[in-house]
């Protein structure tokens, strides 16, 4: 395993901001035979010199510094290019839908139970703008009534 020195940092952070995070790992693991790249990732961001910036998640060597305008914003090429479609087996979206489905149902009867529950003793009226309230069966299930 070899020693990976200061001067070399500064290149492995451009190439954290310009490729990646994964192919700066590669690069670590190939070039110098490093199994935990994690730490020499941590020497890095504690670099006053190489700045790491959490936000943009990328290090602002010298000359760089924080992200322009026309760096934030995509161009209109990087917006109407397509991009490759994300493929999911079928019997992952099928178990999703059916997670869903589950979890739909499920609401829908806690929901329904609740209704099931107050109209026992609430009933509205609204042609006359009115509700009825049957106080002493509320108490007599146990519930405290607070008129607020």
């Amino acid at each position: 395993m070899a020693m990976v020195h200061n001067d070399e940092l500064i290149k492995l952070a451009e190439i954290y901001n310009e490729k990646g995070k994964k192919e700066m790992y590669a690069l670590l693991s190939e070039q110098y035979g490093i199994k935990n790249p994690t730490c020499v990732f941590r020497r890095m961001c504690s670099k006053p010199a190489l700045a790491y910036d959490k936000e943009l998640d990328r290090f602002l060597t010298d000359g760089h510094t924080k992200a322009k305008p026309e760096d934030v914003f995509m161009s209109m090429d990087e917006l109407c290019t397509s991009k490759k479609p994300v493929h999911r087996t079928p019997t992952a979206a099928a178990y999703e839908q059916n997670r869903s489905d589950a979890m739909e149902k499920m609401i829908r009867e806690l929901i329904g139970d609740r209704l099931l529950e107050l109209s026992r003793y609430v009933t509205l009226d609204s042609v006359s703008k009115t509700m009825h309230v049957d106080e002493s069966s509320l108490k007599n299930d146990g519930y405290q009534v607070m008129i607020y």
